[in-house]
């Protein structure tokens, strides 16, 4: 008869599956055994009126005990009979159901509190207000719609439940059904990708345009980036997903700092050129996520490597306090200065435990201006599907 899976039940409950006809089951069966109604209620010990109640869906509280009776002599399965059972409610407990099903959806995937911060959910939202924003977010008319379209791809293949941290579950599946509706149309091309990587880092200098040429070049090759505003507590830098065969990769502006926006950049394309399979198969991979088919700490050193080596940092630590000869080292390696300063506050750090972060801030661009035109995506848009598309024009015009 199966195991009673809750989840499954409500989710079968708000479908359009075809409905199980009882009466006609239970005539064809009793007629099958070669007996009577009241002789097969009468084995089953349930009332007639009760029977009755049950099947045209007036029992104010079905009995499960008699419903589970009823299933195993129609010899149905247990989820399936008793969805039909509840499907065949009266308006108000259907709509307790709903309600319950609504109340369990938001409790179990979103951090209210955490939301209600970013701007997503009001103070004052209820339950209906919360899962309507919910769905005109991600664009879909069912609770039952997005778990099908967004629990199921993502997390039922390798990863077997979803994350326990709500908000970093939020920001994947933002993120993935902006690359959904963005559908690059541009196929996947390594070999391009290799040609085109080496010369990504002289656009660091333009601060305005150069992640933007940067992320239209990658567009065309079949590698789609995207902007979205950190999340709360996620701890997320950036991650690549594989999205109908396709390269997508999420920039944050995690620290708030300029330089960081392009290390992400290019150690997320270390991801793309050399993870690609295993990202594939698992569907995305996260920054920092302790995932062990991925060595985190090679896209790290592919990313410091590509703009500046440990021999150079050596060379600028003598000139550090010298803004000039900093600015024409940045120059001649063909970068924005700020990265030679992140990148020596780094190796301080890594080689010897000094701690230069609080140093040279001046130096440090806007960040936004790098981002602004990309259309990052924000935690009160009204939905992806709106911000996915003009993200796509952005991307594709010449």
């Amino acid at each position: 008869m199966g195991n009673l899976n809750i989840q499954e039940l409500l989710k079968s409950v708000f479908s359009n599956k075809t409905e199980l006809d009882i009466k006609e089951q239970f005539d064809k069966k009793i007629e099958e055994y070669n007996l009577s109604k009241t002789k097969a209620l009468k084995f089953l010990n349930i009332d007639k009126d009760v029977f009755e109640e049950i099947i045209n869906g007036s029992a104010k509280q079905p009995n499960l005990i008699h419903i589970v009776k009823l299933a195993e002599f129609l010899e149905r399965d247990i989820n399936e009979f008793i969805s039909v059972v509840l499907r065949n409610q009266s308006p108000e407990n259907i709509a307790s159901i709903a309600s319950a099903r609504k109340t369990t959806f938001v409790l179990k995937h979103f951090d209210m509190k955490t939301l209600t911060k970013e701007g997503f959910f009001h103070a004052n939202d209820d339950i209906d207000s919360m899962v309507g924003k919910v769905l005109d977010f991600f664009g879909f008319s069912s609770i039952a719609e997005y778990e099908e379209q967004l629990d199921e791809p993502l997390y039922s293949r390798v990863r077997k439940r979803l994350f326990s941290d709500k908000m970093k579950d939020f920001w994947v599946k933002s993120a993935y059904q902006t690359f959904r509706c963005i559908n690059n149309p541009n196929e996947y091309d390594r070999e391009r990708l290799k040609d085109l990587v080496p010369k990504i880092k002289p656009y660091t200098e333009n601060i305005k345009d150069g992640l933007l040429i940067v992320c239209k070049a990658l567009y065309s090759l079949g590698v789609t980036v995207i902007f979205q505003n950190y999340l709360s507590t996620t701890q997320v830098r950036g991650a690549t997903f594989i999205v109908n065969g396709r390269p997508c990769i999420v920039l944050t502006d995690y620290l708030k700092k300029y330089p960081t926006i392009w290390f992400t950049l290019l150690h997320e394309l270390h991801h793309v050129l050399f993870d690609f399979q295993e990202i594939e198969r698992n569907n995305f991979h996260l920054s920092g996520d302790p995932d062990l088919f991925l060595t985190e700490e090679k896209a790290d050193s592919f990313a410091r490597e590509y703009f500046m080596p440990e021999d150079n940092f050596h060379y600028i630590k003598r000139i550090i306090n010298n803004p000039y000869m900093v600015s024409r080292f940045a120059r001649e390696n063909e970068m924005e200065i700020s990265l030679v300063y992140s990148f020596f506050t780094w190796y301080q750090q890594e080689l010897y435990g000094k701690n230069y972060h609080a140093a040279f801030k001046e130096f440090y661009p806007d960040y936004t201006n790098a981002v602004e035109k990309l259309n990052p995506l924000k935690w009160n848009d009204v939905n992806i599907k709106a911000i996915s598309s003009k993200i796509k024009n952005v991307l594709e015009l010449n």
